[in-house]
């Protein structure tokens, strides 16, 4: 199960009550099923208690393309029913806009493509969803920039927009309404348009994130003198666990390749990657070391390989538990 949940980490799935449960490759694309389930909430209509009640059927949300494959994400929501009017209300996730099913990525996709001229045609092709899916984000799409608005907290990113070339994209934090893409994320194409809006305007703003090793910070200061700029936890934790990966095959690298060393920290790096207190206590038999073992009893032999290699881990996790 725990490895089943890295998934959504490699897919940037942020919503940490999306559990995955099972994986499928069904030959033509593959699917992820799961749920999302939460603490109850307060009541919508009349602010009362509510409890949990049951999962919806399976949404089916359509989600990028992984390993060249469609894939499509199979997700049941926790209903809640409030114990004093009983109203219901359904789980919500950044995942996939309410009332929506197709995933906020694969929005945000076909406005790139759709920027870059690409056909409806083609787009709804390779991103696996009806061309009316494509037309109707297409009639959503906001040519003509609202001057006098800005929400009061954004978000920052850069994304692959065209081979080898990186774009810029803004978005409101709250709504995950895309405010602009930029074609280019040079500070003078991100200043230039930003200027646009007027100063007033750009003082109402609060709050910007962004990745951590972002070079905006000091644009993002200029243009917005109000705005506080905070750090995206996602872009932290992605940062660490890629720095603790390079260590891991800087390490395995020093073993003979048909080592039992070599192998292990090959065969069994989610582990290595993964928040420690989410290990399974599940023993299971392992024919790399010929026993029964748990995972943490498998992570143990891997340090056992190396003190570096523990040394970083300890760091790793230490940092994983303050963010």
């Amino acid at each position: 199960m725990e490895q089943l949940n890295l998934i959504t980490n490699f897919l940037r799935i942020k919503d940490k009550n999306i559990t995955i449960t099972d994986e499928y490759d069904m030959g033509t694309h593959l699917e992820l099923h799961g749920h999302l389930d939460y603490t109850a909430p307060k009541c919508p209509s009349c602010k009362g208690l509510m409890a949990k009640y049951d999962f919806q059927k399976a949404s089916k949300i359509p989600y990028l393309e992984t390993a060249g494959y469609p894939l499509l994400i199979r997700l049941r929501k926790r209903r809640f029913k409030c114990k004093d009017c009983g109203k219901m209300a359904v789980a919500e996730t950044p995942l996939v806009k309410k009332n929506h099913q197709i995933s906020v990525a694969v929005n945000q996709k076909i406005a790139q493509l759709l920027i870059e001229n690409q056909a409806m045609k083609h787009i709804a092709h390779r991103l696996s969803i009806s061309t009316s899916s494509v037309m109707r984000k297409l009639n959503e799409f906001k040519f003509e920039t609202d001057w006098n608005n800005l929400p009061e907290v954004m978000s920052w990113d850069e994304y692959a927009f065209k081979k080898g070339k990186m774009s810029f994209i803004a978005q409101d934090f709250n709504s995950l309404n895309v405010i602009t893409i930029l074609d280019g994320r040079t500070q003078a194409t991100i200043r230039n348009h930003f200027l646009r809006y007027p100063r007033k305007v750009r003082n109402r703003v609060k709050v910007i994130t962004m990745d951590m090793f972002s070079p905006y910070y000091q644009l993002a200061k200029q243009l917005f003198p109000n705005a506080k700029i905070v750090l995206d936890r996602f872009h932290i934790v992605q940062h660490l666990s890629r720095a603790m990966n390079r260590v891991r095959i800087q390490i395995m690298n020093q073993f003979d390749r048909k080592s039992q060393e070599y192998r292990a920290l090959k065969r069994y790096w989610k582990l290595i990657q993964q928040d420690s207190r989410k290990l399974s206590d599940k023993r299971v038999y392992r024919p790399m070391f010929r026993m029964h073992l748990t995972n943490k009893e498998i992570l143990e032999k891997l340090l056992s390989f190396s003190e570096e290699l523990r040394q970083h881990y300890e760091l790793y996790q230490l940092l994983l538990f303050h963010f």
